[in-house]
């Protein structure tokens, strides 16, 4: 696939600590931090690495900027991104995703608004992903007390100041909720599910109600926050969960309910591969080692939008000395050195990426059915799955409504190409009967 996205990270610290979040919040970020504010000093540096990579003028179409928290130091960018639309052409979008729950967002986000309007000839697209797992009960659960009342104030100043978004701009706002493990039992009934709903229906009217052509927002389905520690018992639950969702939006169908949330994950595509024999399946995969590519200082290249945090082996050291993630030490695998590469190893992962992240990949494929085969035998998830065709139709349907993250793999089992059972557990104890069409199910 053609590269068309270059990714930078402004920070490496944050002002949360959310409890799903895999980023361990050591003292080894800060050091990480140190060394990503130092890259920016000079204005050159990203500037003539990317270039390196995007040699021709209408190569680069995107920038995404990732971090801990972004915009605690977006303006590290500012000088890197002037440079950039000056020189390329067809760069005319930008993404950055962010918590939005500090007292100076709102000011942040215009001034990186602000840098478009005087420095862009063009029209530019700019996507903020805002991370909001619902009402309190389910936001300041899992990234703090008071978190939501920020989050809200926050987005009420943004909205007073929307008019002053400059003309050659248009933003989307995307709400980005997690479910975790926990989180998700508070959704026991369908009255709170569609209490949750809601909620955000709520925020998305203000912006509908502004009018701004320039201003659009998404109607946000919730993801399950990954690893997810799940057993079987929650995958029996999270079918319910599912099942109900489908529920309302049948009954409320003429009503408007629920129309836009058709699935509890973002990535249920309700399409199964239309060749078979080849399981051509539409999982979702980021850009890693294809369309993306992440600069990092000192010439490396991350493969992973939470690749800083393999920049120095500080934050590894601290996190096996003192673990506080959701993630099990017993079953962290350090992955420095294997999300960062130099530039002289990375066209090796990005051969390794096109073979197994290809259409119909039997390498993915097969690691994938035969995990699913044991757990079925081992009574984990649905029997149906225990078969050698039964593994296979179940890999292709759970390919086919989530995604599959290489670092999640590689953290959680040591290998890039054995995924997570969490998930699997969560989806394929019934839950993905009901995320795909009826007619569609491929085992009985």
């Amino acid at each position: 696939m053609k590269r068309t996205t270059a990714v930078l990270y402004s920070t490496a610290v944050c002002n949360l600590n959310c409890t799903y979040c895999y980023i361990n919040k050591n003292k080894g970020l800060q050091a990480i931090d140190r060394v990503l504010a130092e890259s920016f000093a000079d204005p050159d540096y990203y500037f003539d690495f990317i270039r390196g990579y995007f040699p021709r003028r209408g190569d680069l179409q995107n920038l995404e900027v990732w971090g801990a928290e972004t915009f605690l130091h977006m303006e590290r960018v500012y000088p890197t991104l002037h440079k950039l639309i000056g020189h390329y052409p067809f760069f005319r979008r930008f993404f950055a995703s962010t918590n939005f729950s500090y007292p100076e967002w709102a000011g942040k986000v215009f001034g990186l608004l602000g840098q478009f309007g005087r420095h862009a000839p063009r029209r530019f697209d700019v996507t903020l992903q805002l991370s909001l797992d619902g009402p309190a009960g389910f936001t300041d659960r899992t990234r703090g007390a008071g978190v939501t009342a920020k989050c809200l104030e926050n987005f009420d100043k943004f909205l007073q100041r929307a008019k002053k978004i400059p003309g050659n701009v248009h933003v989307s706002l995307a709400f980005k909720p997690t479910l975790s493990v926990d989180t998700m039992y508070r959704l026991d009934t369908k009255e709170k599910i569609v209490e949750y709903y809601k909620f955000f229906e709520s925020l998305i009217q203000k912006v509908i109600d502004l009018n701004l052509p320039n201003l659009n927002v998404n109607y946000p389905v919730p993801n399950i926050g990954v690893p997810a520690p799940a057993g079987k018992e929650d995958g029996v639950f999270f079918a319910g969960l599912v099942k109900n969702c489908r529920e309302i939006e049948r009954e409320n169908s003429e009503k408007g309910h629920f129309r836009f949330y058709r699935e509890i994950t973002p990535f249920a595509t309700n399409v199964l591969p239309k060749e078979e024999d080849t399981y051509n399946y539409p999982c979702f995969n980021c850009g890693t080692g294809s369309t993306n590519i992440g600069f990092l200082p000192n010439r490396l290249i991350s493969s992973c939008h939470n690749g800083f945090v393999d920049l120095l082996e500080d934050y590894e050291e601290n996190l096996l000395a003192n673990p506080d993630s959701s993630i099990d030490p017993k079953l962290f695998q350090p992955t420095h050195n294997k999300f960062t590469h130099t530039e002289e190893g990375y066209p090796a992962y990005e051969r390794q990426i096109a073979h197994y992240n290809g259409a119909g990949s039997m390498c993915r494929m097969g690691c994938l059915a035969g995990f699913i085969r044991t757990l079925a035998m081992a009574g984990e998830i649905d029997g149906r799955y225990a078969t050698e065709e039964g593994a296979f139709r179940g890999a292709e349907l759970y390919q086919s409504c989530t995604c599959n993250c290489l670092r999640d793999n590689y953290m959680v089992t040591g290998s890039t190409c054995l995924q997570p059972e969490g998930m699997i557990k969560l989806l394929l104890n019934g839950a993905v009967d009901y995320i795909m069409e009826e007619g569609e199910h491929v085992c009985s």
